[in-house]
């Protein structure tokens, strides 16, 4: 997988005072403010603010202001208030699970590597519990500026797109999280299965009340979760959000650059996925030589029966046991049964192999029938179309 996006040294930008770049208030909503702003005491200020409270009893933002404040509100506002609340609200509480997971899981892991001195943590789930850690010094960070930005605007929030915007970059790093969760998944529940040393800590650990009878495999799905919600919490903003505010212009490009930022994560996975299946499909393939069938450009677009779509073969089923096709034309040659016969497909040759068997795991093991392309290296292979060149002859 291409890495050279991760490599770049990102600055963060620290938001210490973020009313000093708080906009100046709405005309629209100053009049309201105004009829508000005796009701807006310290003590209401510190009841209101999500992560100083129980957050299961402050679930949507009319519920911590007056009444009258969410009655004068637009309905377009008041909604786009609701999401503004939301956002700050379930940031908080993601920091708080991941930081639940790094204090009750990876710390104490870490601590019982260093005691027996050896490496209990499979290679994919160190990587997930790495990029873990990372989210949580980050999120951290995001959390308290959105924190501080409803402090300081209370109690109308007028604007978190400028915070989100200057770190959308984040969600590049969530790449390699789920390029390996799948795999960390799978150790995870083999070292639970074995009871490994690992697999009895964790089940220790899942025990205390602080997990809230929740394992440890659930936690380590919050990243994925998070990174599905943000792109309709930001949609949602968009469309409460006034085009002629001062903050749609932000927050339209806020929506871009987290897709834009979004989809380049997901080409990685693809591109990941892609190469794993070209190098697996390549263990299963006898007769390749020195061909090398993953290449960086190369993708894998089918792997099935070579003669599923014929019509002939559709109408009379028979013919499959006695159809057969015979290989080059050299001193060794071979028919081979048609029913037999596979096409390995990708975006740049066609592979005609035989069935010979299957592995432990049911998947199919091929003895490659038509000549392995050359050249050899990651240079583009052309497929012949002349059938006196394309290595697999039929004999009438």
């Amino acid at each position: 997988m291409a890495t050279s996006s991760f490599k770049k040294k990102f600055h963060v930008p620290f938001f210490h005072n973020t009313s000093k770049t708080a906009p100046a208030k709405d005309s629209t909503l100053q009049s309201v403010l105004a009829s508000t702003q005796k009701k807006n005491s310290p003590s209401l200020r510190r009841r209101t603010i999500v992560h100083h409270t129980d957050c299961r009893r402050n679930t949507i933002w009319s519920d911590n202001v007056d009444e009258e404040l969410v009655a004068n509100l637009a309905p377009k506002e008041l909604n786009r208030q609701e999401v503004l609340f939301e956002i700050i609200k379930t940031e908080h509480e993601y920091v708080r699970d991941l930081r639940l997971i790094e204090e009750y899981f990876i710390n104490p892991i870490k601590q019982a590597e260093e005691k027996h001195r050896k490496h209990i943590v499979p290679e994919n789930l160190n990587k997930v519990f790495n990029s873990i850690s990372y989210f949580l010094f980050i999120h951290e960070v995001i959390s308290n500026c959105l924190n501080e930005r409803q402090e300081n605007q209370f109690p109308l929030v007028r604007s978190i797109s400028d915070i989100l915007l200057s770190y959308v970059w984040v969600f590049r790093a969530y790449a390699p999280y789920l390029i390996h969760y799948e795999d960390a998944l799978r150790e995870l529940d083999e070292s639970i299965r074995k009871k490994d040393k690992l697999g009895r800590l964790v089940r220790k650990q899942q025990k205390s009340p602080s997990c809230r009878n929740m394992p440890l495999t659930t936690y380590l799905l919050k990243p994925f979760q998070r990174l599905l919600k943000y792109p309709l919490l930001i949609t949602n903003l968009l469309k409460g959000t006034d085009k002629d505010g001062f903050d749609y212009d932000k927050t339209v490009s806020l929506k871009l650059k987290l897709d834009e930022v979004l989809a380049d994560v997901e080409e990685q996975k693809r591109k990941y996925d892609n190469m794993e299946r070209l190098r697996e499909l390549e263990t299963r393939i006898h007769g390749l030589g020195h061909f090398r069938l993953a290449t960086n450009n190369r993708q894998l677009l089918k792997e099935s029966p070579a003669c599923q779509s014929s019509f002939t073969l559709k109408k009379q089923p028979s013919l499959r046991k006695s159809l057969t096709v015979m290989s080059s034309p050299t001193l060794n040659q071979k028919r081979h049964s048609v029913r037999n016969l596979y096409t390995l497909e990708c975006n740049d040759i066609v592979l005609l192999a035989e069935r010979t068997g299957a592995t432990k795991d049911g998947h199919p093991v091929y003895k490659l029938v038509s000549r392995p392309p050359s050249p050899i290296d990651d240079e583009p292979v052309m497929v012949h179309t002349r059938p006196e060149d394309s290595g697999v002859y039929y004999e009438d």
